[in-house]
This record gives structure tokens, sequence and C-alpha cells, in this order.
């Protein structure tokens, strides 16, 4: 892996290479940005540039050949730590950061953050899912911190930055990466979907997953997914409903209803239903935006439409940070009734 196989991003990848070459590279950084833009692989990159062996302070390139890069090609660096969310788990456990209580401050990613790096160079950790660090694994690592190794780079990685301490943030540099443009939205898709050795999609679907993806490539891909499997194909039920002057909240809900009930009691199966309504309400809003004239629910404009979007992009990220999808839901149908009243003014008004 290379930089030629980051798209997008060029602004911060410029960012850490005049920082390196200027010999001011921080001890911590705060990746932000939308869930699926590419935090995680550019965080990679970065460490596999600067362990490179071949790579240089003025030039932090990446030679993809010598054993530092194999080594974390391979996940077997001595001198790059990783760690996530555990599977199962909602929370960062401090145990991840310090150890068992029985080891307590002898094993750990803080505890191995602190040696020395066993090839020269750098020690680096990568932190992902930062927004879900509880206090307890929150204040083991801002000790950290507040006494960096001389070497040693933190890499935390977030969705949501403000679920993120403020003693912690303003401990690191906080890098933000923007959703990706529809171009290279569209290339992104193509290119992992021809890696993953899928059928690639026709250009119908492809925009299709560009309209709904909201600039991640994570969620385009399950956009194409869905769209195989023919989870979307209820968005004009949607669409009918959302398009009547005056709906109510309880019409949109019966309607998701019927295919969140499909769901059961299984948590991922939930959040997969909810977020097939969610994108189902998007596609009508994108196809009302690009044709406003195609529904009869004129009183609304084209601003209400633009704040209807945001909506749903707010519902599809409480879904993803695991908030109660019922609740987000409930949540989302009551916001888009409020937002999607009719705006008539009656002539006294116009006076």
């Amino acid at each position: 892996m290379s930089w030629q196989d980051l798209i997008g991003h060029d602004l911060q990848q410029e960012m850490f290479r005049r920082a390196s070459s200027r010999g001011r590279l921080g001890h911590a950084y705060l990746l932000t940005g939308t869930a699926g833009i590419g935090k995680r692989t550019f965080a990679r990159l970065l460490a596999q540039a600067l362990l490179c062996r071949n790579s240089t302070s003025e030039d932090i390139h990446i030679c993809d050949e010598c054993p530092s890069c194999r080594q974390v090609l391979s996940g077997t660096h001595p001198d790059l730590l990783t760690a996530g969310l555990p599977e199962g788990k909602s929370e960062l456990p401090i145990e991840v950061f310090v150890g068992s209580p029985e080891k307590r401050g002898r094993e750990g990613l803080c505890h191995d953050l602190a040696l020395s790096p066993m090839q020269g160079g750098y020690r680096i950790a990568i932190i992902d899912d930062a927004d879900r660090m509880n206090v307890a694994s929150s204040n083991a690592l801002l000790k950290t911190l507040e006494e960096p190794g001389a070497r040693s780079i933190l890499i935390l990685i977030a969705s949501d930055p403000d679920q993120v301490i403020n003693t912690i943030r303003s401990r690191c540099q906080q890098v933000h990466f923007g959703r990706l443009a529809p171009d290279f939205l569209a290339t992104a898709l193509k290119k992992v979907t021809e890696e993953q050795g899928g059928e690639l999609p026709d250009e119908a679907r492809l925009q299709r997953a560009v309209d709904l993806a909201d600039g991640s490539v994570a969620r385009g891909l399950d956009v194409l997914e869905r769209l195989r499997s023919g989870d979307l194909l209820d968005g004009e039920g949607f669409g009918r409903i959302l398009s009547r002057p005056g709906f109510l909240a309880a019409d949109l809900a019966a309607a998701g209803d019927a295919i969140f009930s499909k769901a059961g009691t299984d948590t991922a199966s939930q959040r997969e239903a909810g977020l097939v309504i969610v994108q189902s309400c998007l596609e009508h809003f994108h196809r009302q935006i690009g044709d406003p004239g195609q529904t009869p629910n004129h009183s609304v404009t084209a601003d209400r439409y633009l704040d209807a979007l945001d909506c749903c992009f707010e519902a599809a990220r409480q879904i993803d940070r695991k908030a109660s999808v019922p609740l987000s839901l409930d949540t989302f149908y009551h916001d888009l009734e409020m937002l999607l009243r009719p705006t008539w003014k009656t002539a006294a008004d116009k006076s």
C-alpha cells in the first residue's frame, strides 16, 4: 500500500509532509471526520511512511519493499501498535490501555508505547474508535499524552470528536477529514469493489450509491450491497409519504415498521434496518432537490429539503454510533414532520 492508494485527502498528506520536513511532527494527532472516509487508511499509511527505511524526513514516502514496510503490511512491525473497539463491546475499556488488573501498568498500549523503538526511528500507536473511550480509559491515556516518549507518536481516530474528552482533545493536534467529493467517491467505490472481487456496479447504481453515501466509502459500499440485495426498493413508498403536504410522523413510522419489524430483536439487524429506512428517505430528498416539480408538495422550499438531508445524515450517524435505533428513528420521523410542514402564507401574512 502506498500514498497512491489513498483517494482524496491530499491537503492532509501535504500537511504531514511539511511538518516532517521542518522537524515539527507532533507527538499526538486526532484524526476526525465522518465514518468511512479514509481516516484509518490515512493513519496506517502515515505510520508506514514514518517507519519506512527508505523514507526521509524531507519526503515521507513509502517504498513498499523494505523490511519495515513489509512488516507494517503484515501487521507484525514491533514499533507499530494498534487498538480499537473490542468485538462485542460498545466502549474502549481501560484494559486496552493499562492491561488486566493483575498486570496493571506492566502491559497495555500505554506501557508498550513508552518503550524505546525496537528498530530505531519512531514508536507509533494508532487508536481507532477514540470517541468510544470511557472515563477510565480516557484518564489512563491522558497520562501518556502528558508525558509522551521522546520518539513516540500517538494517532487517535474519531468520527465524533465531541465524544472525546476536552483534556485529550486539547493535547492533540486535530486534523479534520472532509467528506469525499462525488468523483473521488465514485472512483473509490469502483476501486474497492474490484479489489474485493465484486461485480462493478453500472453507472445508475454507482450514482445512486454516491448520492446516498454522504461522502463515505463505507456507507457507499453498504448502499451498493443493499441495491444488489433489493433492500432499497421501498424508497418509492417512502417518497409518496414524504411528498404529502402535512404528512405525519406516524405515517412514516408505519412504513418504517414494515421494514424494522423484520429485524427482530437482533441489535445488528435493527441497525441495518434503521439505515435502510434512513437511506430510503435520503434518496427521496436527493430526487426532490434534483427535480422539485416531480411531487405535489410545492409548499416546501429547497432550503427545507437541504435541512432534511442533514436530518437523514444525523440519523444515520446516530445509528452508526450505536444509539438506540427505535429512539433514533422516532426522533428522525418527528424532525422530518417539523421540517416538512407546509409554509403557505395567508393573505394576512403576506400583507
